[in-house]
């Protein structure tokens, strides 16, 4: 009498790992899928908060900006400085009291800012920069060298820096060459580029009312309005 064996054939194994493999193929698909799209939702939220960051800090400084009348380097907005670039590469340089401070002045002094984007010429790395001059329109004595301005790179994710000027009539400027004079609102419009291959770049803007501005406007019309 002829005794059976219990257990599986070699086809019944091969068919079962087979199953397994699909299996286990199927669960690291979607893993590796969901591990992509947090890398990715992760790198665009640091961007995301590079910008936010960078245009708080630049609406709060042009907010503060103060007027400097009689000289023509108080507030100046140029256009496309890199005209061969890809992106808008602008520049505004203004006065305020709102700069961060990191050094010994007091804070609340008188700042010149300049920002802009990288000085290829100059052999400087991609991004953005602000030059800070902490005694603007102060003449050295003579046995002083006059201070250079501190030049630091605020961010490499910025590819783009567009700035648009709103005068008390009109609508909105590409430029402002006149530095005596203020405009009452700027709007400013970062590119940043995503750490991820193949995104695209990120556009984040922001506007900043210039209080001196508004003031000076408004005690414009109250003197008009006097009898």
């Amino acid at each position: 009498m002829t005794r059976r064996h219990s257990g599986f054939t070699l086809i019944e194994m091969l068919v079962a790992m087979g199953i397994f493999l699909i299996f286990i193929s199927a669960v690291y698909g979607v893993y590796g899928a969901a591990a992509t799209a947090m890398a990715r939702a992760e790198a665009h939220q640091a961007v995301y908060q590079t910008g936010r960051v960078l245009l708080a800090q630049l609406t709060a400084e042009l907010a503060s900006a103060y007027p400097q009348p009689g000289e023509t380097t108080g507030f100046v907005g140029e256009d496309n400085v890199g005209a061969d670039a890809e992106y808008e590469t602008d520049q505004v340089t203004f006065l305020t009291t709102a700069h961060a401070l990191d050094g010994e002045a007091p804070a609340g002094d008188l700042q010149q800012v300049r920002y802009r984007m990288a000085d290829a010429a100059a052999g400087e790395e991609p991004g953005l920069y602000v030059q800070v001059h902490r005694t603007p329109g102060l003449e050295a004595e003579e046995t002083e060298t006059e201070a250079e301005p501190e030049t630091r790179r605020l961010s490499a994710r910025v590819i783009g820096f567009n700035v648009r000027y709103l005068p008390a009539d009109g609508d909105w400027l590409m430029e402002w060459p006149d530095g005596a004079t203020l405009p009452r609102a700027a709007r400013v419009e970062l590119t940043l580029r995503s750490d991820t291959d193949g995104a695209a770049p990120v556009v984040l803007s922001a506007t900043a009312n210039l209080a001196m501005a508004t003031a000076e406007t408004a005690g414009e019309e109250g003197a008009d309005a006097t009898p």
